[in-house]
């Protein structure tokens, strides 16, 4: 699995770029932010977030980790997938979407391209516990033990409701060990 690309910059189009890593060139998906903070010829980092599929094998970038962890939240999301999930953060930024998530206003996500009033209204009702609206970023829903289990195979979902059901005096390997039992029920 990749978690981080670092290389040049030498492609722009559409809502994707191409990094050049020793003459392999990768192509992302960026949000409409990245891509346009992102200049041809300069030294990038994007945290990566893979798709695989039968017929397909996308990579999706993030400049930082705060918004691959809020992409990898959209998708646990019945109804959400990377295409909406990307079109949701080039939408607005991370302290506002956070904002709106936090306070229940669906009215920022409904104007966005693929997310109607039903879906804007499930993101709020599901992501709305696991963000925190203020400066402290994303819950802790995204730990070590969630990372571990997306890393196994498991869905955003999945991971998520593994981490829900592990007891508060748990920690370390034993989170993941606990995660892993529920998951097996």
């Amino acid at each position: 699995m990749i978690g981080t690309i670092r290389g040049n910059l030498t492609e722009k189009y559409g809502d994707t770029i191409v990094i050049d890593i020793a003459g392999v060139g990768y192509e992302l998906t960026v949000t409409a932010s990245d891509w346009g903070a992102s200049s041809i010829g300069s030294e990038l980092k994007f945290y990566i977030y893979e798709q695989i599929r039968e017929d397909m094998h996308n990579l999706y970038g993030f400049a930082s980790l705060e918004s691959k962890q809020l992409f990898t939240l959209m998708l646990s999301v019945s109804g959400v997938g990377p295409k909406v999930a990307m079109a949701v953060l080039s939408a607005a930024s991370i302290d506002r979407l956070r904002q709106a998530i936090a306070a229940g206003d669906p009215d920022l996500l409904r104007g966005v391209s693929g997310v109607g009033k039903k879906t804007a209204e499930r993101l709020i009702l599901e992501l709305r516990g696991k963000i925190d609206g203020g400066v402290g970023g994303l819950a802790p829903v995204m730990d070590e033990t969630y990372q571990a289990l997306i890393a196994l195979g498991y869905t955003p979902g999945q991971a998520t409701a593994a981490i829900s059901n592990i007891p508060d005096n748990i920690t370390g390997q034993d989170r993941i060990k606990a995660a892993l039992k529920g998951l097996s029920r």
